[in-house]
């Protein structure tokens, strides 16, 4: 007589594929809820700082309009990629030396 262990497998790793996937609900749900709170304090903040950091009070509050299950700073850090400015191209000044030779050289900014 020969004695099948394959219906206790087969429980088990049902089991633990429920386990893992109710670990997965559950980060996933910790997440969104302490990047909720971030952007909390991020409406707390002055408009100032909001300026300084690149975004907008309005751009905070749209991204807490945002369902529950929507991370909010997601929206929150694409906005403040969009607005980034690229630094000012370097100027280049055409110098010349006193016997006449042209000197190339990148001007300095104070």
């Amino acid at each position: 007589m020969t004695i099948s262990y394959a219906p206790l497998y087969g429980a088990l790793t049902m089991a633990f594929g429920f386990g893992r996937k109710a670990v997965q609900i559950a980060a996933r749900i910790v997440t969104l809820w302490i990047n909720r709170r971030a952007a909390y304090r991020l409406a707390e903040l002055d408009d100032r700082a909001l300026k300084d950091i690149g975004l907008t009070r309005s751009d905070v509050l749209g991204a807490l309009d945002l369902p529950f299950a929507q991370d909010p700073t997601l929206p929150l850090v694409h906005r403040r990629r969009a607005r980034r400015q690229p630094p000012p191209p370097a100027m280049t000044v055409r110098l010349a030396a006193r016997d006449g030779r042209a000197v190339e050289g990148k001007a300095r900014e104070a």
